[in-house]
């Protein structure tokens, strides 16, 4: 309560409070409540009660996708106050982070993926004395607005990897007009650039783990937002268009207060490479995802390398990565937290590093350079496939809770089946609908 009175006493302007969540299908929602009805739920004496199917995709009807249970559950939002910030792209609105409450779940908020976050971000600080700061980059396509959903082609058209050209007019004031908005919503940028033809891409600085989740979920609402105030559509969608670029999100992990007697980084990263299958069941939670791994964009081999991006992991230093196999259709909550616990698991079983840190191109070697390298398997090609190896990791399994798992692997099993039977088009234009 204290909270949310300290917030609105520095804001008086805010008229709005949008309590958001991320569902497991990736997808942003919102409940958009007056301030007075907010201070009467931090009280207590209101709740925010929601259909279970707020919790997904409405790609089919309720029987089809709502295959573990035979009822009707009551789902609730226990919004987190401290997660309170402006919407600097809307005068009047603030947004708040909340937590996802089932009632009959066998532990209160064990179906919640931004609470799984935060229990594996207090393991690792309890159990090994470390703190986590995360950063991401946001990759976005813009397309016109007027229905064909093509990509945008002004006079000054963004042509590749860092280039001036597309960023000297009114690309450039967008980006600006985005980035003051993110100010405003106390969120600094690390910088933007062109990453390749029609594409940009903002990197956010890094911060404490859970804060830097919050921030991307409100960066990403706000480029949304003030560019379809122009007439664009700004989508991160794996597959924007069939021959154009592809997005990802990538996240960027550091570990801070380090006891390298007792921390080992090796451990660290083998615990996530030893899981690569199924943590890609996470980070590219979509049917189309998988062309990125396919081209190369995510890696198509498991294994890692010093500022090698042509694999899954990339090393900057001895506690910083980039971890490449995520897209903006993941719930960055479980998928922040799956990559955490495969990480605990790796120092708590000390499993050894049997990837060698690799500089080369991994498509141009042989069989035997890879095997040297340790470089022995593939990546998921296919949505199934990485849900295949969820599946079967008994590991992972036992470190999420079987009702979130459960739900999880139910939801996107017939994501894959619905999607599977659209053609390429009809999916990209599903797609551009949510993300």
């Amino acid at each position: 309560m204290d909270k949310i009175k300290e917030f609105l006493r520095v804001n008086k302007s805010i008229k709005y409070i949008r309590i958001q969540w991320i569902d497991y299908s990736g997808v942003l929602r919102a409940r958009f409540v007056p301030v007075a009805r907010c201070l009467r739920i931090a009280n207590g004496s209101e709740t925010i009660r929601l259909a279970q199917n707020s919790m997904i995709i409405p790609i089919s009807t309720a029987p089809r996708i709502f295959s573990l249970s035979d009822y009707h559950e009551t789902w609730f939002l226990r919004p987190d106050w401290s997660s309170l910030r402006v919407c600097g792209f809307q005068t009047g609105h603030a947004a708040a982070m909340s937590f996802v409450d089932q009632k009959d779940a066998e532990t209160r908020l064990d179906k919640c993926p931004r609470m799984l976050l935060i229990q594996a971000l207090e393991r690792l600080d309890k159990e090994w004395g470390v703190k986590v700061l995360v950063g991401f980059e946001i990759e976005f396509v813009l397309l016109d607005g007027d229905g064909s959903n093509d990509v945008v082609k002004p006079l000054d058209r963004l042509n590749g990897y860092s280039r001036t050209a597309g960023l000297r007019a009114e690309t450039l004031d967008l980006v600006e007009e985005i980035i003051d908005a993110l100010e405003q919503s106390s969120i600094s940028i690390h910088h933007f650039h062109a990453e390749v033809q029609d594409q940009l891409e903002i990197a956010l600085t890094p911060e404490p783990a859970l804060q830097a989740v919050d921030s991307l979920v409100l960066a990403q609402e706000t480029i949304r937002a003030i560019c379809v105030r122009r007439n664009l559509k700004a989508t991160m969608t794996p597959k924007p268009t069939l021959a154009g670029p592809s997005n990802g999100l990538h996240l960027h992990l550091s570990l801070v207060n380090v006891n390298v007697e007792h921390v080992s980084a090796d451990h660290f990263i083998a615990g996530v490479l030893d899981h690569m299958g199924s943590l890609c069941a996470f980070g590219m939670a979509n049917y189309d995802g998988y062309a990125r791994s396919v081209g190369d964009a995510a890696g198509a081999w498991v294994g890692f390398g010093t500022d090698n991006r042509d694999l899954p992991v990339r090393k900057i230093s001895d506690w910083h990565w980039e971890f490449r196999m995520m897209d903006g259709t993941a719930n960055p909550y479980l998928f922040a937290a799956a990559v955490l616990l495969a990480a605990l698991d790796g120092l708590a079983k000390k499993t050894e590093l049997v990837w060698k840190d690799c500089k080369l191109f991994p498509h141009l070697m042989n069989e035997k350079m890879r095997v040297e390298y340790g470089i022995n398997n593939s990546m998921p090609v296919t949505f199934k496939e990485a849900l295949d190896c969820l599946k079967e990791d008994a590991v992972v399994n036992a470190w999420i809770a079987k009702d979130l798992l459960e739900w999880y692997i139910s939801v996107k099993e017939k994501e894959v089946e619905v999607f599977g039977e659209m053609t390429d088009e009809q999916r990209r234009l599903r797609f551009l609908e949510y993300f």
